[in-house]
């Protein structure tokens, strides 16, 4: 049951934080434009939608009931520093990932309608959409229609190997869309179908015009934070064993958790869009046990042993986890799971019998186990809270322990208490 624990944490963390993900409505200062061109300026319901939204819903004034606008309804919407416009487009809706092309070269286009996320406007402007297929796709606007920027990946045979094959037809469009900057040309050559590299482009043609944009949104980019933790751990340490009479001195020694400092190093890897809700977390930290345990073989007065058994571990390890965060007034509310690999550079490894037969007294000394491992694998999840740059966290460790021997498990379960502070 306990070894399942950390797995059945981690499922409930996710399956939590997904839902409130999902769950969340979050009304912003924003704005409509209706089909007649007016701006109705209220609150919008923003996710900062890693693909773009097919509905949105608006509320003229804070309390409000909501009202739900397609791209048809609308000829667009703006919220925080992101602008939206109303368009039927096309899209190019071949298969995209690697492991699903195919040797077909055509471009299989359908008509959409959709809410175009403005990358770049002015006198050239550029539109990125984001379907519920997840394939990106761009678009420049000549006069009111919108013009897709034609990219396609499929499989070619060549010289007896099969090859990717990218129609890169939007090169030569942004070459005619942007001509009147002719040293823009070499670069249109050069750019990705990425929107940082479009982006770039764009940028690069207005600093050639020396004109200026109407409006620029710039990409998110991931962010890394870094800082450091300290806090205490409480180790408990169990061992089983389908041979329970040759190692009932180690499971039955009765040990009690032990209580020990723990510091370490973090680096925050904060994952652009959703509002920088999800990161992958990692650190590097410092986490020691001590234990002490005594088994009884009593017989009678003239007959027993006891047997004394000291294990102690510091592990350096690296733990990686994956984490959510969620704004709760001026704090974050954070859920986190992942695994820890740790390596232990000190170890206490000390066993004392002692044994009488009649007058006869024996003692021994030597390892309590002949065979251990230094490295030690876990899960971990745990919870907590973070302000301005002030962190606290509850977190539980199941770990795979010392033992080396396939007929003696180990478990070495954590409960840590962290403080952290990033810089």
């Amino acid at each position: 049951m306990k070894k399942n624990t950390a797995r059945i944490l981690f499922t409930i963390i996710m399956l939590c934080s997904a839902r409130i993900s999902l769950c969340q409505e979050k009304y912003v200062t924003g704005y409509i434009l209706t089909l007649h061109g007016d701006t109705v300026f209220g609150e919008v319901d923003y996710r900062n939608w890693e693909k773009n939204p097919g509905k949105i819903y608006f509320k003229e004034k804070s309390g409000k009931d909501k009202s739900g606008f397609g791209p048809m309804d609308i000829k667009g919407f703006g919220v925080k520093d992101e602008i939206y416009e109303s368009a039927i487009v096309e899209t190019e809706t071949s298969p995209f990932n690697t492991p699903e092309l195919d040797y077909n070269s055509a471009l299989t286009l359908v008509k959409d309608t959709a809410f175009l996320q403005v990358m770049v406007r002015g006198t050239k402007s550029l539109y990125y959409y984001k379907p519920g297929s997840g394939k990106e796709q761009f678009y420049i606007k000549r006069d009111s229609s919108f013009e897709l920027l034609i990219h396609k990946k499929y499989l070619k045979d060549h010289d007896d190997r099969t090859v990717i094959v990218e129609n890169k037809k939007y090169v030569g469009q942004l070459a005619i869309y942007l001509n009147d900057c002719p040293a823009i040309q070499q670069k249109a050559n050069g750019a990705d179908y990425k929107k940082s590299s479009l982006e770039g482009l764009f940028l690069d043609y207005y600093k050639c015009m020396m004109t200026g944009m109407s409006f620029h949104k710039k990409t998110a980019k991931v962010a890394v934070a870094f800082g450091v933790l300290a806090g205490v751990s409480m180790t408990s340490v169990k061992f089983r064993s389908t041979d329970s009479e040759y190692f009932d001195y180690l499971i039955n020694a009765g040990y009690k958790p032990s209580v020990n400092f723990s510091a370490g190093l973090f680096m925050d890897v904060i994952l652009a869009g959703n509002q920088g809700k999800w990161s992958i977390y990692n650190e590097l930290i410092l986490s020691s046990y001590k234990i002490d345990g005594r088994y009884d073989e009593y017989v009678n007065e003239n007959k027993y042993a006891i047997t004394y058994t000291t294990l102690g571990y510091s592990y350096v390890k690296m733990n990686n986890m994956l984490r959510f965060k969620y704004p709760v007034g001026k704090f974050f509310l954070f859920l986190n799971a992942g695994i820890s690999n740790g390596y232990a550079v000190s170890e206490t490894n000390y066993m004392r019998r002692e044994s009488r037969l009649f007058t006869q007294v024996r003692i021994e000394e030597g390892k309590a186990l002949n065979e251990t491992r230094r490295y030690e694998m876990g899960l971990i999840a745990g919870l907590g809270t973070k302000f301005w740059k002030f962190s606290f966290e509850i977190r539980y460790e199941n770990g795979n322990g010392m033992s080396a021997y396939t007929a003696l498990k180990s478990t070495a379960n954590r409960l840590y208490c962290l403080l952290g502070y990033r810089f």
